[in-house]
């Protein structure tokens, strides 16, 4: 029966068994199992005497540790351990002068004669040199010998031992596998893993069962997760390590220590400096440490399990390991590394005192954050705060480590960040956390509050500091021009400004406003700090002013420019915020798109702070522009899967990322995950005011029209306008809701408030001069008028969007042109409108509008499909026709009911009703009855 020790070993026992077979049936059989230290190879060999036991052999288990320092000392123990007849042979000492070998290998030979013999030896790399010829001799032994060795070692390295190994069968024992590891762990240490703790195991053991028992150790019963089993540093030690470190010289021990502190992949030459070894001593340690299994046999240099790493750093003494990863820091930063491998020995070092450090932690930080590893981001800084830091410096710090915990926790942060701004004695450490801690307060939908804690600190600070006032009111202008207007007082002047505060005169004034470079409010004030948020505000103001009165298109990306150019490179979310969404207001889509790139290059990354979801927010307005909804969906679904589930659900930013992706998937066709999205987020009823409730009602008046729902589609836009208009916002570019709303409206029948909605609207648009906002609002007057007035404005709608970015608004717009000149007789016209429609709506993954698109076609168009198909494919409905077409592409049917919103039955239920008109049995067939060229329903 198999050792409960070797569990997962099921395939080198069931070679075993054959193996055995082989042997008692005449034909002697050798076998060498071999393996890292904590390989199994003992619990291999006691499981393999177990299933020789089983199947007959006389077995005779010894382990070479321990025996006497003399010639053939394990041979004699092995078979005094032989049971049976052989007793006898015990008391017969070799003669005088006789060849001790040839009387024990004789020996061995008369039992193997009465009755199959097993041989088990463990640590056979111990034998002495006369046991190991002696089994060298019995392997050689012709049949019909009945005799199984089976011996383990890490190595057999002598002269005989080499011989045994080349004649032998080898067990190379590897870890085990990743699928063995739950059984493993719940058979030997009683412990519960679930899929994702036992792959954590296996990354950081191998599968090395000595490795996963350390692991586990004194955890029977529970159920960790992943990340309880990982070691911290300075944690308790691991059992087993002195089987792994026992031993080694001086210079190996010291280069596995610079190797563990250095971490993955580190390079000879700098563990050896790490090491204060040279080359002389460096190299035979490396040799040592890969003989021992403790690195792998590769360069750059690397633990052959990261559990071996560990077990290395928790021996190495606390002051030592800091010294270590000071000097590792040094050097990786003399040789110019990079501040994020520099600053994680800083953060393992701990306080240090040095100024250099600041850098490099603060950078690392940033970069972590960015490819959302938001956790090391926070140890970083957390690191950092634990230095000597200057007032503003260590402000700076804790106002970053609170956009991370912000994005986590916003509670704890708000709390954090209005603790220290209160402490703060330092007006401008006073002003950097009231700026942050309203930033975070507005976006987590609290705007009034946001503007309290900018007021009582510009009044705790006094005018005694005017830069750091123009800092708090400006933020102050920008929270506000948010709204909604009807959450502050009547006295505030609804362009933003407090009436009663000149402070902002110089952010909201004219845009041909001088402004002294010498002014207490400019910019340029030494009063005023170069920073980005006092650099890029008031032009980021003066262009949220130019768009809401969309009269100055120009001047509103000029301010844009120039605010992104100041502070939004790096800078301030708020900047980069409101820049890029001007940009994309006036079409300059590439651009905004640059600049959210140069925020946050690394696309797909997780978010760790708020801004990062914002540019992701951003990026996705500029695919929504172009009618990319798949592009939307792919940005989006991610982002908003894991913001559902955190306790910033209700943040401004994660409620319009929703919001875009109810749009997007309610365009796209999918309107169950539309609702369901809009379900389970809440805003399926009573909208109180908010930032973000504009766009909350847009994306649900959308859904509502795809579903039918046209009264609460209208009223949505209506409501939606009406907190617009109490905002000052009449350009079209913001939201064109008078146009969406006219567009229900004329389909209802109320023809005369579409056509007062419309023209409204395209008035507006006209000021604006975009031919996106222009366009779309002489769409939806076209669709108020009749007859060849309809036909002229649509006409010059469709060209005005073709000029534009809006690819989706071009294919709806040639639809309803394609349907006008249908009425008027003129078919061929209209077929080449609905050719083009089809085609920009299938390239925008708008499935329903390519679905009335088709629909229009096939009605104004009877004859053009079936005109241009083979006369075998005529009997075909159209349906069948697109089921086919799809399936002939190499689509499965669960895609085709997909891509079609059709169930799965339906597909089935047109394929073999299609193969049968067809005389065709299957897939295999459609090639030849339907070439690709050929053209079906859209």
């Amino acid at each position: 029966m198999a050792s409960v020790g070797a569990t997962g070993r099921g395939s080198e026992l069931a070679r075993l068994a054959g193996l055995f077979d082989e042997a008692r049936a005449g034909r002697p059989v050798t076998v060498l199992v071999r393996g890292e230290p904590g390989a199994g190879k003992s619990a291999l060999l006691e499981a393999a005497a177990g299933l020789a036991a089983a199947a007959g052999f006389h077995v005779a288990v010894g382990d070479a540790r321990g025996l006497p320092d003399r010639p053939f000392a394990a041979a004699g123990c092995l078979l005094d351990r032989l049971p049976g007849p052989g007793d006898q042979d015990r008391a017969q000492a070799p003669a005088p002068g006789a060849d001790p070998l040839g009387e024990l290998v004789e020996r061995a030979r008369r039992q193997a004669a009465r009755a199959p013999v097993a041989l088990c030896l463990d640590d056979a790399s111990r034998l002495d040199t006369g046991s190991l010829r002696w089994l060298l001799a019995l392997s050689r032994s012709m049949p019909p010998a009945r005799l199984a060795i089976v011996l383990a070692a890490r190595d057999l390295a002598t002269a005989p031992g080499a011989e045994f190994a080349v004649a032998a069968e080898v067990l190379d024992l590897t870890g085990l596998p990743a699928d063995a590891v739950t059984p493993f762990a719940e058979t030997r240490c009683g412990v519960s893993l679930d899929a994702a703790a036992a792959r954590a195991c296996h990354e950081l053991t191998g599968g090395n069962p000595a490795l996963l028992l350390a692991l586990l150790a004194g955890r029977s019963g529970s159920a960790p997760a992943p990340d309880d089993l990982r070691p911290a540093p300075g944690a308790a030690a691991l059992p087993g390590a002195e089987r792994w470190l026992g031993g080694l010289t001086r210079p190996a021990l010291e280069l596995a220590r610079a190797v563990a502190v250095l971490g993955a992949d580190a390079e000879i030459t700098q563990a050896a400096r790490l090491a204060g070894l040279d080359v002389g001593e460096t190299l035979p340690a490396v040799d040592e440490l890969v003989g021992r299994c403790l690195l792998a046999n590769r360069t750059p240099l690397t633990f052959r399990h990261p559990l071996l790493a560990t077990m290395v750093t928790e021996r190495i003494p606390a002051g030592t390991r800091a010294a270590l990863h000071l000097r590792a820091a040094e050097l990786l930063r003399d040789g110019g590394f990079g501040a994020t491998r520099v600053a994680r020995h800083l953060v393992a070092a701990g306080p240090l005192g040095l100024s250099w450090t600041v850098e490099p932690l603060m950078t690392a930080a940033r970069r972590l954050a960015g490819e959302g590893r938001t956790e090391e981001a926070a140890q970083h800084l957390r690191g950092l705060l634990r230095e000597r830091l200057r007032p503003r410096v260590r402000a700076a710090v804790r106002c970053e480590l609170a956009r991370l915990d912000g994005f986590v926790n916003p509670d704890r942060a708000i709390r954090l960040l209005d603790a220290a701004r209160r402490e703060a004695e330092d007006p401008a450490v006073a002003t950097d956390y009231a700026l942050d801690l309203a930033a975070l307060l507005a976006g987590c939908g609290r705007p009034v509050d946001a503007v309290a804690v900018l007021d009582d600190t510009a009044d705790r600070i006094g005018p005694a500091a005017p830069g750091q006032l123009r800092r708090l009111r400006l933020h102050r202008a920008l929270v506000r021009v948010a709204g909604p207007a009807r959450l502050f007082p009547e006295r505030e002047r609804p362009d933003g400004a407090p009436a009663d505060e000149a402070g902002t005169a110089g952010a909201v004034d004219p845009p041909d406003a001088p402004e002294s470079p010498h002014s207490p409010h400019s910019p340029h004030s030494p009063d005023v700090p170069d920073s980005p948020d006092t650099a890029g505000r008031p032009a980021a103001l003066r262009a949220v002013h130019a768009v809401r009165a969309g009269e100055d298109r120009a001047g509103a990306v000029r301010y844009a420019r120039e605010a992104l150019a100041a502070g939004g490179d790096g800078g301030t979310a708020t900047v980069l915020w409101y820049g890029c969404r001007t940009l994309i207001h006036a079409d300059e889509l590439t651009e905004a798109a640059t600049w959210c790139g140069r925020y946050r290059p690394v696309r797909g990354a997780r978010p760790g702070r708020w801004t990062d979801v914002a540019v992701d927010l951003l990026r996705a307005m500029v695919r929504r522009v172009r009618g990319d909804l798949p592009g939307v969906i792919e940005m989006l679904a991610p982002l908003t899967e894991p913001l559902c589930t955190e306790p910033g659900a209700s943040h401004v930013l994660a409620r319009l990322a929703v919001a875009a992706l109810i749009e997007a998937g309610a365009m796209a066709g999918d309107t169950d995950t539309a609702r369901t999205l809009l379900t389970r987020w809440g805003l399926d009823g009573e909208q109180r005011p908010r930032q973000d409730t504009v766009g909350v009602l847009a994306a649900r008046a959308v859904l509502r029209s795809r579903t039918g729902e046209v009264p609460g589609a209208v009223e949505d836009w209506y409501t939606a306008g009406r907190m617009l208009t109490e905002l000052g916002v009449r350009n079209p570019a913001v939201l064109p809701w008078r146009s969406r709303a006219a567009h229900l409206l004329a389909a209802e029948g109320e023809t005369a408030e579409a056509a007062r909605l419309a023209r409204a609207e395209l008035e507006d648009a006209h000021r604006w001069g975009t031919p996106r906002a222009v366009g779309t609002a002489l769409h939806a007057v076209a669709m108020t008028e009749t007859g060849p007035r309809r036909i002229e404005l649509l006409d010059s709608a469709v060209a005005l969007l073709g000029r534009s970015p809006a690819r989706l608004g071009v294919a709806a717009a040639r639809l309803d042109l394609g349907r006008a000149l249908g009425a008027a007789g003129r078919t061929e016209e209209a077929c080449d409108a609905f050719t083009a429609a089809s085609a920009g709506a299938e390239s925008c993954g708008a499935r329903p509008l390519a679905r009335r698109i088709a629909a229009a076609r096939r009605e104004m168009c009877p004859s053009e499909e079936r005109e241009t198909l083979p006369a075998t494919l005529t009997g075909l409905t159209p349906q069948e026709l697109r089921i086919l077409s799809l399936a002939r592409d190499g689509h499965t049917n669960r895609e085709i009911a997909g891509r079609l919103f059709v169930t799965l039955r339906t597909v089935e239920f047109h394929l073999s009703g299609a193969y049968r008109k067809l005389g065709i049995s299957g897939r295999r067939q459609l090639a030849e009855v339907m070439p690709a060229e050929s053209r079906t329903p859209a």
